[in-house]
This record gives C-alpha cells, structure tokens and sequence, in this order.
C-alpha cells in the first residue's frame, strides 16, 4: 500500500468513525453511513473483525448509503413484541431478518430515486424507540419534544442523557483515531459507558 492509498483508507475510517463511533464501541445497535468514493470493499476491510455487519441502502454512485449495525442487538429489538407488531402493520409480516432488511433496503433506494415515501420503520433498524418513530410518523416529524441523534417525543431527559453518551463515546473515539489507531484499536481504548440504558 502506498502512501496515497494508505491516506485515501485513513480518510475513510476516519469518516466512519465520525458518524458511526457509538456502533462501533456497543453503546447504539445501530447508524447510517454515508461515504463517498468509498468502496464497499473499504468499508469491509475497515469493519473486519469489529463484529459489525453492513449493509447497502441506496448506491447512487459516488455516494453510498450504508447501514451499519451488530445484528444480534437489532434482532433483539425487533424481536420485542410491541416493535414486531408495529413492523407486522408496515408489510414485514412473517419475514424473517435478511428479508426484512432487503424489504427496507428497497424501500430506502425508491425513497431516494423519488419513487416512494421515505421507511420510517428505518428508524427501528436504527434502534431509535419505538414512541418516538411512531411519535414521528403521528406528527409528520412536527411537534417534537427535543432533538438531538433523532427527533424525540417521550422521555426527554433519558434521551439527552443517551445523547450525552454517545456524543462523549464519539469524542473520545476521534481522539484516538487521530492519535494514530485504526477503528478496531480506537473501538477498544474508548472508554465503555456503564450507566447506558437500551432503547
């Protein structure tokens, strides 16, 4: 690898570890990536062994769309009864998780040509609550309570407080890159959050 090569792959973590570190040290299931002039073998090499999958939601190019996630925490959240049921009532019924993903995919890539309404069951596979993805889609995203990773509409304080987190986790993570460590090494010296509570 020369240095051009070494600087462009750099550059790339650096970008995902800007938008992605809560993910990438376990403290969100869940995050959209967006990269350009990113290759999905890039994005496969900078997750390697970070027990982080991918997933393409809209090529356009030289943007791409990415969601990154660890699946086993995704599963747990749409496997809790009230998320599922709400997933049942948009078309997911009696699909089970690659087909689910590919079913939003879809429907992500059509929002972004034009040809259909954005998936606000987006907002599940990106962990968020379930109140406030249904506060949002009731609302028409108007009316909401606070805003910070997304629009909330229950439970302020618990979600600034996740916000907090994540914002230090984020923080703490670029430090780290731009003291010289790859996302793996930069995952495993930020310092774990323990007072985090899930969505």
């Amino acid at each position: 690898m020369n240095w051009m090569q070494k600087d462009v792959q750099t550059s790339a973590q650096m970008e995902i570890a800007w938008q992605c570190a809560p993910v990438l040290t376990g403290v969100k299931p869940s995050n959209i990536l967006t990269l350009k002039n990113v290759s999905e073998k890039e994005v496969a090499e900078s997750l390697k062994e970070m027990g982080i999958s991918y997933s393409m939601l809209c090529d356009g190019g030289v943007r791409k769309v990415w969601l990154i996630y660890r699946e086993e925490e995704i599963l747990e959240i749409i496997g809790k009864k009230e998320y599922s049921e709400f997933l049942d009532t948009l078309g997911y019924r009696g699909f089970e998780f690659p087909q689910m993903l590919q079913i939003m995919n879809l429907r992500f890539e059509g929002y972004q040509h034009g040809s259909a309404e954005f998936p606000h069951e987006l907002g599940i596979f990106l962990g968020y609550p379930l109140a406030d993805v249904k506060g949002f889609i009731e609302h028409n995203g108007k009316d909401f309570l606070y805003q910070g990773y997304w629009k909330v509409y229950e439970n302020v304080e618990e979600r600034k407080k996740m916000f907090s987190i994540y914002n230090v986790v984020k923080e703490e993570f670029i430090r780290e890159m731009q003291a010289g460590k790859d996302l793996w090494h930069a995952a495993r010296s930020v310092r774990q959050p323990f007072d985090i509570q899930p969505a």
